[in-house]
């Protein structure tokens, strides 16, 4: 019996040996596996080394980060599973800033992996003309400063209230810039862990290698000729342009004068529930029009309460949205009916994006947006007034001749890991008098953050 036990105990033992001798084991007993990320630029670029990429296992939503050597590559030790890369760079040369972003979903790590071939993740290029002379700001204009959907707690305590979403629109350089035509989409599907939608097909949405994006049910757009000042900023209110506070003492006041609202009974969004009259003082000039799709039979325009897909466009060359959205070459189906009908928005139309995942459903989640709109994503927890809100380019900001002793620091509204960076509160320093330019590196993980409160609460 003595002896039978002594062979079990050194079988016993060398199995642990040999477990703790597989060199990229870090856990023993569990195997792990290189998986060498390439980059691979479009020309006329070439890599540079140091440049993060992001590896997100999604079963766990566990996120790894390692920097890119001068040949483009970064290696990750990883188990088996299921795996998405993304990386975003920005450079810049004497007339434009680049931004090139990629991402490869997919990337399905199992015991056949073979360690020593490289995983290629191409890269998209997209150039921004450098700023005007005098122009402070790096990036471009219009962007999303901020979208408030997830709601807030009711005073009772019997749930949340969610009809009081909205988002601002900013000026975010130093030249004005005309509104006219701004358009709002959101992508299908409406939550990013929506388990099956007719857009993935193989492991990729269908448009992945299109030039256009499917817009749900249609878009809304400005119709009032109107010009943002530098710094300046749109309150556009997504459901009931009405004073919440007067309910829900935890919501915001949205009956203001210089707010806009997507409201248009006209086009058949006659739900009640989400679009009602707006206040009186909001002026009819500032509702904006419904382009709903012929044959979509939903009676509300509604944006996921927690993890939308939400994206500003202006149409180009002429075109006229109404036309362009009563065409059906330019109407894509989300499955067989009529009735989940989107509007294929040109990518080349997009001026800004948010990609937003609920905080506890990350390992789950999608990212809707192709490389060259936006790449990664913000966290979010809905129902307790929290907000997503973007976050502050600290060099360029500091830079401003005029922002000394106007910027308010130690910034304290995030998140918990979810905070700016920059550690300036934007809120506090506009009203100090200061100018904010925000960040825009088309990834949503670099450029949002999760606020604890909206804005329009400050």
């Amino acid at each position: 019996m003595k002896k039978i036990q002594s062979l079990f105990y050194l079988a016993a033992l060398a199995l642990l040996l040999f477990s703790s001798s597989c060199e990229d084991d870090p856990i023993i007993g569990v195997k792990t596996f290189d998986v060498i990320v390439q980059l691979e630029y479009p020309a006329p670029f070439e890599p540079a080394g140091g440049v993060t990429v992001r590896l997100r296992n999604l079963t766990t939503g566990v996120v790894d980060e390692n920097v890119a050597d001068s040949a483009g590559a970064a290696v990750f030790t990883v188990v088996a599973g299921v795996y998405e890369a993304t990386v975003s760079e920005e450079r810049a040369d004497d007339y434009f800033r680049y931004i090139i972003t990629g991402s490869r979903i997919n990337i399905a790590v199992t015991d056949t992996w073979f360690s020593d071939i490289p995983v290629p993740l191409p890269l998209t290029a997209t150039s921004l003309p450098k700023p005007a002379e005098g122009d402070v700001s790096p990036y471009g204009k219009l962007i999303i400063k901020e979208l408030y959907v997830g709601g807030c707690q009711k005073d009772d305590g019997s749930g949340a209230w969610t009809r009081d979403a909205y988002l601002i629109v900013y000026n975010n350089s130093s030249q004005p810039a005309a509104i006219d035509n701004l358009a709002i989409g959101t992508c299908f599907p409406h939550n990013a862990h929506q388990a099956t939608s007719a857009f993935w097909v193989n492991g990729a949405w269908i448009y992945a290698n299109e030039s256009w994006l499917p817009s749900v049910y249609g878009a809304w757009q400005t119709t009032k000729r109107d010009t943002l000042a530098p710094g300046e900023q749109r309150v556009i209110v997504v459901y009931q342009a009405i004073d919440h506070t007067s309910v829900y003492s935890n919501s915001v006041n949205l009956a203001n004068a210089a707010y806009y609202v997507a409201y248009d009974p006209e086009s058949g969004y006659s739900n009640t529930s989400y679009h009602i009259p707006p206040s009186e003082l909001i002026p009819t000039a500032q509702y904006l029009k419904a382009y709903r799709l012929p044959g979509v039979t939903a009676n509300a325009w509604t944006i996921s309460v927690n993890s939308p897909a939400l994206f500003l466009f202006t149409p180009r060359d002429g075109t006229s949205l109404a036309d362009f959205a009563n065409d059906e070459n330019n109407k894509v189906l989300h499955g067989t009916s009529a009735s989940q009908a989107a509007l294929k928005v040109p990518r080349t139309w997009i001026l800004d994006a948010i990609e937003v995942f609920q905080e506890d459903r990350i390992a789950d989640s999608k990212t809707r947006f192709t490389p060259d709109v936006n790449v990664g994503y913000v966290p979010y927890t809905n129902n307790f007034g929290h907000t997503l809100y973007r976050n502050v380019d600290k060099a360029a900001t500091e830079a401003i001749f005029g922002n000394a002793g106007k910027l308010v620091y130690n910034y304290s509204l995030g998140m918990e890991e979810s905070t700016d960076p920059s550690g300036i509160d934007a809120e506090a320093s506009i009203r100090n008098g200061a100018f904010i330019i925000y960040r825009e590196t088309n990834n949503s993980t670099n450029d949002f953050h999760q606020r604890s409160r909206a804005s329009l609460r400050d």
